[in-house]
């Protein structure tokens, strides 16, 4: 298979097990860069466009997570990493939940923001308008709706947005992923109490004003995880609660 894009920053050689970032469903690994500048000085890091997204549309049958997370896997074996730190948002939470199941010696740690696959109900709906979106006005109106009241939306994103989806078959490709996670408007939920038998520590975010995913998806993993749910937080933790993404990550890798 080939191999997948990826945004490496490392500031300094570590003997730290690599940070790999995971993004949501419509996203790519740019989303992560500042979170990665906030950690390189502790960890290498890696954000992969995933299956379908940004620099791996044509990657060959893209899909539900679980082709993400074949595709994660083969590729750092491919680059000889043994042990990584797995941090995923949304879709990119379920993809790393996978990894936690298909290959449990790679994972060092799962850091989980608002992920998929935590139970069947999710706004359908918004994803395949999130998927279908190709103009300015029609990504601003999606997107805005995946953070919560008061957060200002930046313009850069907008456009990045829409430079990304201006490549040929980039919003046939996102329908059809979307398509592929959801069976008559629910999603595939994941085996969790598997994930969660791992040995590695599982920390969830989630937001109560989460119009994606409920935050009673997250409030299920009470006792079970390290569980950290933000009052008026939307979908997207590492745009609005950084500081507490950024401490998060760093607890998993001390």
């Amino acid at each position: 298979m080939p191999k997948l894009p990826a945004i490496e920053i490392s500031s300094k050689p570590s003997t730290k097990e690599p940070v790999i970032f995971l993004h949501g469903f419509g996203g790519f690994g740019l989303v992560w860069r500042p979170l990665q500048k906030r950690i390189s000085h502790l960890a290498p890091t890696l954000a992969f466009d995933l299956p379908g997204h940004g620099d791996a549309l044509n990657y060959p049958g893209f899909g539900p997570p679980v082709v993400g997370a074949r595709a994660v896997i083969e590729d750092l074996d491919r680059r000889g990493i043994t042990q990584a730190h797995l941090v995923g948002h949304s879709m990119g939470g379920a993809v790393a939940s996978l990894i936690g199941l298909l290959a449990p010696k790679l994972v060092a740690s799962l850091t989980l923001l608002a992920p998929g696959g935590y139970g069947t109900e999710f706004n359908h709906s918004l994803l395949m308008r999130w998927a279908q979106a190709s103009t300015a006005s029609e990504i601003s109106s999606a997107l805005s709706a995946f953070f919560g009241d008061g957060f200002e939306l930046p313009s850069k994103a907008i456009e990045i947005q829409q430079a990304v989806r201006s490549k040929p078959g980039a919003t046939d490709a996102l329908v059809k992923i979307a398509a592929a996670m959801s069976r008559d408007g629910k999603q595939g939920m994941l085996p969790i109490d598997d994930v969660l038998a791992g040995k590695y520590p599982v920390s969830v975010i989630w937001g109560t004003e989460d119009r994606v995913l409920p935050v009673t998806q997250g409030r299920a993993l009470e006792g079970k995880v390290d569980l950290h749910i933000v009052e008026g937080m939307g979908h997207s933790p590492a745009e609005e609660a950084p500081d507490l993404v950024q401490s998060v990550i760093e607890k998993q890798l001390s």
